[in-house]
């Protein structure tokens, strides 16, 4: 496991977080993709064919991700859905309202990113929001 989260890891590094010349940068799609998966316990993580898939909401600054898996005969595919704020790197469940995932490797590859947004502790506290589902 230590092993698919340094391969993660690596591949949040060659990633750009933004244009050339932008002064504005955001989480990508696939590092958002990786923090989904990384927002996971070590037994979802484990599960076959285990993959999180983007899908739009134009409606929300969010990017939102299935995640989903082999399944089993008459069983459910879906693990679940989560919603990644772009600014912050924060991951939330898409369908409880302001609930926040966490856990250590979330939260070493969130400050990876967060460094290479160049968001300081300040900027991301500014930032911070409860998730698509709740009321600010």
């Amino acid at each position: 496991m230590k092993s698919t989260i340094a391969l993660l890891t690596v591949s949040l590094f060659g990633m750009g977080a933004s244009a050339a010349g932008e002064t504005r940068r955001t989480v990508t799609p696939d590092q958002g993709r990786i923090l989904v998966l990384a927002s996971l316990t070590p037994e979802q993580r484990r599960l076959p064919s285990l993959e999180a898939e983007i899908y739009k909401d134009p409606k929300s600054k969010f990017l939102f991700y299935a995640v989903t898996w082999a399944g089993t005969p008459n069983g459910s595919v879906v693990v679940g859905n989560y919603a990644v704020d772009p600014n912050t790197g924060d991951v939330f469940s898409a369908t409880a309202a302001c609930d926040e995932q966490k856990n250590n490797d979330l939260q070493t590859l969130q400050k990876r990113i967060r460094v290479g947004l160049h968001l300081t502790d300040a900027q991301y506290r500014k930032l911070k929001t409860k998730g698509p589902l709740c009321e600010e």
